[in-house]
């Protein structure tokens, strides 16, 4: 269930920044290649802007895409939720959120480029991850271990109780000791932003890289 809904809103949030950025014509150098994926690892990962806006794309496009991905985040959860039967509030929605968010932003990392050319450059991402689907498969347990001691005989109450222990695993989850790595091919490209237009190394394909990412760092 979770793992369709991580999906989708890497897709969701990764759309939406490429069809915010329009293409134009630049001058300027391109920043180093790993510096333009550190910034969209931070963007895609840790859900912070200063990265890109340091890149010179402009910051009502970065912030409108932020708060877009939240919003398709919180709709996919409670879509989700709905699936398995079970109706989740917009507020135990931005909890779990929020708790997610956290975990994913403890989460250490190291960007490093390969190889970069006139039009091309390789990157490698090394990033910790957390266990994400094992996150609901302990609330379920926990949930279901929990109902006779507590004399929960209600489904409401049921409900309500495993979407605590859900942003309650989230909170307490711990990082993986070992770093997982993927490498990102990034082509040279010019991106009309604001009144702007920069010259960034970018993901040839954002869509896959934001969804490649996701998985990277949810352990799958």
């Amino acid at each position: 269930m979770m793992k369709k809904s991580s999906k989708l809103t890497a897709l969701v949030m990764v759309t939406v920044f490429a069809v915010a950025l329009l293409a134009g014509c630049g001058k300027k150098e391109a920043p180093s290649a790993d510096k333009s994926m550190d910034a969209y690892y931070q963007l895609i990962v840790r859900h912070k802007a200063d990265g890109m806006t340091d890149l010179g794309i402009d910051s009502a496009e970065v912030n409108d895409t932020l708060d877009v991905y939240k919003q398709s985040t919180i709709s996919s959860l409670k879509d989700n939720f709905k699936s398995a039967g079970i109706k989740l509030s917009t507020k135990d929605a931005e909890n779990i959120y929020q708790a997610l968010s956290q975990a994913l932003a403890d989460l250490k990392y190291e960007v490093s480029v390969d190889k970069q050319e006139d039009k091309e450059a390789s990157v490698t991402v090394k990033a910790q991850y957390i266990d994400y689907l094992s996150v609901f498969k302990d609330a379920k347990k926990k949930t279901v271990d929990a109902l006779k001691p507590q004399h929960i005989e209600t489904k409401e109450d049921a409900q309500k109780l495993l979407v605590q222990n859900v942003a309650k695993g989230f909170k307490t989850m711990k990082p993986s000791s070992n770093m997982k790595s993927k490498t990102f091919t990034l082509t040279k490209q010019n991106i009309k932003s604001g009144e702007e237009t920069v010259t960034l190394y970018f993901p040839k394909d954002s869509k896959q890289t934001g969804s490649d990412l996701i998985n990277l760092v949810t352990g799958r």
